[in-house]
């Protein structure tokens, strides 16, 4: 007896999350606004766009935006040890 086999699909995550924010810009643009027209393309794309950004950004996946390190180099204003040279006060 032969069995038939569906290919496995694999989706990675991020199609899966801007599918997924597409999904969501559509129910809302469509439940406000039941027609379909140049406007309401441009605003499903402006809405899966934002969406998109807020998902990823949650999710911590927003590597391209991480800011770098604050600490590491010191500012140049600043001596070796981090303590400024012009505030240092001179007690003798």
């Amino acid at each position: 007896m032969a069995y038939i086999t569906l290919p496995t699909v694999f989706f990675s995550e991020k199609f899966k999350i801007s599918l997924l924010a597409f999904l969501i810009a559509l129910i809302i643009v469509f439940s406000v606004v039941n027609k379909f027209n140049i406007v309401t393309v441009i605003v499903i794309i402006t809405l899966t766009t934002l969406l998109l950004i807020i998902m990823r950004s949650s999710r911590g996946q927003n590597l391209e935006g991480s800011l770098p390190n604050t600490i590491y180099p010191i500012p140049p204003h600043l001596g070796l040890d981090g303590i400024s040279l012009v505030n240092a006060s001179n007690f003798n």
